[in-house]
This record gives C-alpha cells, sequence and structure tokens, in this order.
C-alpha cells in the first residue's frame, strides 16, 4: 500500500531535519574530502541545486496538471551531466550559504505536501530519470531517497564522521526507507537492458525495520510488491544497512557474498544483473 500524505511529510521533515543537523558538524577539511569525482562540499552544492533546477519543476507541473519538462535535461543519459552543470553554479556558495538554501528548498518542496489532497498524489507525473510514467507521490519520495543517498555520500567523504543513514533511523523509519526503495526501482528500471529478462526477485532484509519486498520483470517492465513471493527466482537476503552499502559502492558485492553478509538464494546470475537493470543514470 503506498504512504499516506501524513507519513511521507513525517519521514521526509525528519530527513531534511538529520541533513541540516549532521551536516553542521562537519568542518571545512571534511567538506574538501573527495568522493568519487566531488568533494563533500560538491555534493551538498548538488543536493541543494537538484531540488531549484528539478525536484520544484517537475513537482510544480504535476500539480497543475503540466507536461514535465526540465530545460537541459530531457533524457536518463543526460542526468549526470546536467546536474554537474547545476551544482558547478552553486559550488562557490560558502557550506552555511548551501545548508540555507537546502533549508528552504526542500522545506518548499515538502509544503507543497500541504496544498494536495491525498487523492492529488496519484497524479500523474514524469521524470527523465524514469523509465515510464509515475506519479506524483512518487517524485516526494524520490527526493526524500536523493537526500539520504547524497548524505551517504557526504559521510563517506567525511570519513564516517556521520552515523549510518540506516543505523542511525528508528525501526519505523528504516521499514519505510527499505519500502520505498524497492517500491521506487521499477522507475528506475532500464527496460532497454531488461526487455527479454522474465525474472522476479525477492528482497529479504533482516533485522530491526526489515521486511520482504519482491520485484516481478516480465514484458520490458517491472513492478513491485509488499511481502514474500513464491515462487521467486532469485532472493536476496541482507540487512538494510548493508543492502544501502552495496548499492552505493561501499561494500563489494563478490566480498560480501564470501563473507556471508549478503546471501543469494535461487539464480545468482540475476543477481549480478541488478546494477544493468535498474539505475537512474540508465
Amino acid at each position: 500500500m503506498p504512504p499516506a500524505k501524513d507519513q511521507i511529510k513525517q519521514f521526509y521533515s525528519a530527513a531534511l531535519q538529520r541533513c541540516l543537523d549532521d551536516f553542521a558538524k562537519l568542518d571545512d577539511r571534511e567538506w574538501g574530502r573527495k568522493v568519487s569525482d566531488w568533494t563533500a562540499k560538491e555534493h551538498l552544492a548538488s543536493l541543494a541545486a537538484t531540488n531549484e533546477a528539478e525536484t520544484l519543476t517537475l513537482t510544480k507541473q504535476a500539480i497543475a496538471g503540466q507536461p514535465a519538462g526540465v530545460p537541459g535535461f530531457e533524457k536518463r543519459s543526460e542526468m549526470v551531466p546536467f546536474r554537474a552543470e547545476c551544482m558547478k553554479k552553486l559550488r562557490d556558495l560558502s557550506v552555511p550559504e548551501l545548508l540555507e538554501r537546502l533549508k528552504t528548498e526542500v522545506g518548499e518542496h515538502i509544503a507543497m505536501l500541504d496544498s494536495v489532497s491525498e487523492a492529488d498524489l496519484d497524479k500523474p507525473a514524469m521524470s527523465p530519470t524514469w523509465d515510464r510514467g509515475g506519479t506524483l507521490r512518487d517524485l516526494f519520495i524520490a527526493n526524500y531517497l536523493f537526500l539520504a543517498s547524497q548524505y551517504q555520500e557526504i559521510r563517506k567523504a567525511s570519513k564516517r564522521k556521520l552515523p549510518h543513514w540506516i543505523e542511525a533511523s528508528p525501526p519505523d523509519m528504516v521499514n519505510y526507507h527499505m519500502g520505498r526503495i524497492f517500491h521506487y526501482m521499477p522507475l528506475v528500471f532500464n527496460s532497454d537492458k531488461g526487455a527479454d529478462t522474465t525474472a522476479t526477485y525477492q528482497f529479504t532484509m533482516e533485522g530491526a525495520g526489515g521486511g520482504q519486498w519482491s520485484i516481478a520483470i516480465a514484458g520490458g517492465r517491472a513492478n513491485s510488491s509488499d511481502g514474500a513471493v513464491d515462487p521467486y527466482d532469485c532472493e536476496i537476503k541482507t540487512k538494510p544497512e548493508l543492502w544501502i552499502d552495496l548499492t552505493t559502492g561501499e561494500l563489494n558485492a563478490p566480498m560480501a557474498i564470501m563473507t556471508r553478509k549478503v546471501k543469494i538464494g535461487g539464480n545468482a546470475g540475476l543477481a549480478m544483473k541488478l546494477n544493468d537493470l535498474f539505475s537512474a543514470e540508465g
């Protein structure tokens, strides 16, 4: 069952506040450290810039019933260069200025929830990162997940001075977070790469806040469901924090399987295809 407006607002607001509180603990040296090609500060600039140029634009269009359109960003393959250009426009601002912009822009996005009804959340929406159309609800969830993913990137750059997103979350937030991840994945399914794939994945997240979700792929489309599924072709069993680390590259998949941090049931080859099948970058 999709989350109600109050639940979305509750966890989205909590996510923003955590980012603002924890980011304020980092010093200039930590903001200057690199993770992948960007510094922690550049990830913060990207977070603020993406909300301004992309998130608010798409959400306002969906609420108004207008076609989705972000100038300079028409298809999934343009996401990385588009967001990099947006980041460059803000990266020379100070960290306090970036945090204030983040607070203002994400706060504006959260406030949009007050202007819509429960029924409005099912209005059609689209994003250049998606494989198919979604809903207004999906746009709010997408940005909640983007906050958490960029928090983890900044955490890596700060040498893990900040707590892991999952380990700092109460069980109800962990369950909400994992459910949103698995229900969002079909929107970023790569139908061109998965056109010939027919498979059902079961994801079993163990520990506090865990649960089970499944994704079925057939006919060039992916669909998600709550709970266990029988039969499945591939089961991936791990802890929520380890799943996050797998998806961000902090945990090496073959090593995780060898050390039993991640357990694979059924067709292990399908597990190795997940990165190709599901990616906002295409």
